[in-house]
């Protein structure tokens, strides 16, 4: 049995990786894996708060390795901070990291080239499965996911704070990809067959980031 870390963005894709290894004999997760922005406490890009990650951590009974990067980061640093913690990996007898991506060669590519630098490996569970396919199985399988993150330059910005579901998916555009692929949203699963408990959240608050591109909406406690 092969050791594994799963790299963890809270959302749907990661959360699918995490069900598809759980069946698997041939991989024990041994960790999850996320990055977060000292300055603003939250994920980049999906912008959720970590203790929503850290809730989500306790409930899969898997520990979370949380790396802390920069408010403004480049890519030299966020690279050595990956490094470092590549490095405590393997010195626990893990070398391989597990991503949720689907078909996107160029962030592959990088990954696995991060990955070789540091003496690891990269696995990819979900790798050119049909993005629908997944996306309803995601759906009938349990899952419960509320998009946190809408790009406004591809889809309206009301649509931020909306649960994941079949309706979801049959109001996106036909150049969104419908596992949000290309950046298109953002998820937050906070329910469905691999957690122990759910988490208690709801939709509070849009919010936008600096560039304005980007529609978030807050997490609330319930």
């Amino acid at each position: 049995m092969k050791n594994v870390i799963v790299s963890w963005s809270g959302g749907k894709d990661s959360a699918f990786a995490i069900y598809d290894l759980m069946k698997n004999d041939n991989y024990h997760i041994k960790g999850l894996l996320a990055t977060t922005s000292e300055g603003s406490g939250r994920l980049p890009m999906h912008e959720v708060k970590r203790e929503f990650i850290h809730a989500q951590a306790e409930s899969l009974r898997i520990p979370l390795y949380e790396v802390k990067l920069p408010s403004r980061v480049g890519n030299s640093d966020y690279e050595q901070a990956l490094k470092q913690q590549f490095d405590l990996f393997k010195e626990q007898g893990v070398q391989t990291i597990v991503y949720a991506d689907l078909f996107l060669e160029d962030i592959k590519e990088y990954r696995d080239q991060l990955l070789s630098n540091s003496g690891m490996e990269g696995f990819y569970p979900l790798w050119e499965r049909e993005t629908l396919t997944v996306a309803r199985k995601f759906i009938s399988e349990g899952f419960k996911a509320i998009v946190t993150t809408v790009d406004s330059d591809k889809l309206p910005t009301e649509m931020a704070g909306q649960p994941f579901d079949e309706e979801f998916l049959s109001s996106l555009p036909k150049d969104v990809d419908p596992c949000g692929e290309n950046g298109e949203f953002h998820t937050f699963v906070f329910d469905g067959p691999i957690y122990n408990e759910l988490i208690p959240v709801t939709p509070g608050v849009p919010f936008q980031t600096r560039s304005g591109r980007f529609v978030h909406v807050e997490l609330i406690k319930q």
